[in-house]
């Protein structure tokens, strides 16, 4: 991969996404195995190999449509948000279902809070990758925005020809999930609105019936 590429100054750099990503292999490799539907190690082996390879054929400033990368962009989405799925379930599983919770509070509150600030990141990577239809869409201007920034809406600001990164994205998922809102930016189609209600949803459950459970335990 070339190095300057990765590094190149561009208002979106892929290394602010794959840090991202990195982020949440962290989380996975703190998350317990009993929340994991599979080896961990197999897990966050494979999310490396797919987030190299999107670091590979992602084009130089976004300046032409790459159907590769959106392939491979969807696919760890798609992959790590299944994996955060199935840990909320697996969680909700033994403290709604299971008489004897085997994890202790502490244990609890650390898995919940993975969860959380994964599903932080996993919006972050689909906003991103849906507004748009893409970063390289975005640049290209072939489609209609799904989200409207404070930004587009005041050039005096940003001046013109801005477009968001995926820093503008991880603030839009951050304010989604603790104020159940964005807290500037707009959905303007109904897919970004059924994203940001899902997120929201998660972030709820997660919360209240996880942690306020994972209190309980310690009290």
């Amino acid at each position: 991969m070339n190095v300057r590429k990765v590094f190149r100054r561009t208002h979106d750099p892929i290394w602010q996404l794959q840090l991202g990503v990195v982020a949440i292999m962290v989380l996975q490799f703190f998350t317990d195995s009993s929340f994991l539907p599979y080896n961990k190690f197999i897990i966050i082996g494979f999310e490396a190999v797919l987030l190299i390879a999107l670091g590979v054929v992602t084009s130089d400033g976004y300046h032409r449509v790459s159907r590769p990368r959106r392939l491979l962009a969807l696919s760890l989405i798609a992959i790590v948000a299944a994996i955060n799925i199935f840990s909320l379930v697996f969680l909700l599983r033994d403290l709604l279902l299971v008489h004897q919770v085997n994890l202790g509070g502490p244990a609890l509150l650390l898995n919940a809070l993975n969860i959380y600030v994964t599903n932080i990141f996993i919006f972050a990577l689909l906003y991103w990758e849906m507004d748009g239809g893409g970063p390289d869409r975005r640049v290209m201007k072939l489609r209609q925005n799904d989200f409207v920034f404070p930004q587009m809406l005041h050039r005096h600001v940003s001046g013109d020809g801005w477009l968001p990164g995926f820093i503008d994205y991880l603030y839009l998922s951050t304010t989604n999930v603790t104020n159940f809102a964005s807290a500037d930016t707009v959905p303007i189609s109904h897919r970004a609105k059924i994203a940001m209600m899902i997120q929201a949803l998660v972030s709820v459950i997660t919360v209240i019936l996880v942690a306020a459970r994972a209190i309980g335990i310690l009290q």
